[in-house]
């Protein structure tokens, strides 16, 4: 009980410096290491003896955000409701045509993230056709950040924060806290990467599926509070019950559709033989 009280106290400290949200670390990492186990043989080798580099390095890009938060906020999310409304069927998915359509400075602060996982994808393909591993390591790594924070209900939605006064910190409190006091309890096993075949459109669609969550933790966090006001133990109890499945299923799924990129990277660039070797980062420093 006193863990939460202590968790509770952090939350507010951090909502009230103003910084942005995103799962956290371990979160990210039990995503990318779940991606890699479900790897056919061919690229398994090569991840697993490098997933002691791919792991932690997935939570790079909020590293970067704490310092360039101006530069590259945007490609950690998108609202997808400022862009087109429920459900989406008019959605400009090619950014060139978004651009024109609603302005370069709208489209960033509406977000970017669905042509960032898109643009790291080039990258580990260019990286496999040279059979580069230390670049294969680090897009690798950075791919799966934002193939995370695509599954991640809030960061789809210009209520990111909740709909209504009393909601605010939700964001916070079920990515990160309920996130960190389950993860252990939860039951997530991906069975095998997910089939993609465009990128861009695969992106758009992991986004919309996590939009279509919010308005149910938002109902559970009202129910939640009515419990527990304070966001105490009985809140968290109350929020695992109600989400603890819909928690579960976006990190299932972000690990599926990470292991689905990984592997439609390594077609695409030839389907290269990776050496069963770590990479040589830092060679020589």
């Amino acid at each position: 009980m006193r863990r939460i009280g202590l968790v509770s106290t952090i939350a507010v400290f951090l909502l009230s410096t103003g910084l942005c949200w995103s799962w956290g670390p371990e979160s990210h990492e039990l995503i990318t290491s779940k991606a890699i186990s479900i790897l056919p043989k061919e690229l398994k080798t090569f991840y697993e003896l490098n997933s002691r580099y791919i792991v932690p390095m997935s939570n790079l890009p909020d590293d970067w955000r704490e310092t360039y938060k101006a530069q590259v906020g945007p490609e950690h999310y998108i609202d997808l409701d400022l862009l087109d409304a429920p459900p989406f069927k008019k959605l400009v998915t090619d950014r060139a045509s978004a651009e024109k359509r609603f302005g370069r400075q709208k489209l960033l602060e509406a977000g970017m993230l669905p042509w960032t996982i898109a643009e790291r994808y080039e990258k580990l393909v260019r990286a496999m056709r040279k059979t580069d591993t230390v670049e294969i390591v680090v897009q690798s790594a950075i791919l799966a950040h934002y193939v995370g924070d695509a599954h991640v209900p809030f960061h789809n939605t210009k209520y990111y924060d909740g709909k209504t006064p009393k909601q605010k910190g939700i964001h916070f409190r079920w990515e990160e806290n309920l996130a960190s006091l389950a993860l252990r309890r939860l039951d997530v096993r991906p069975v095998k990467p997910q089939q993609i075949r465009n990128v861009l459109k695969s992106a758009f669609g992991w986004c919309i599926s996590s939009y279509k969550l919010v308005d149910a933790i938002l109902a559970a966090d009202d129910e939640a509070r009515s419990i527990d006001p304070n966001h105490g133990f009985k809140y968290y109890q109350s929020l695992q019950r109600k989400t603890g499945s819909i928690l579960a299923g976006r990190l299932k799924s972000a690990s599926e559709a990470l292991g689905g990129l990984y592997v439609a990277a390594w077609k695409e660039a030839g389907k290269p033989n990776l050496p069963a070797k770590h990479a040589p980062l830092f060679w020589g420093h």
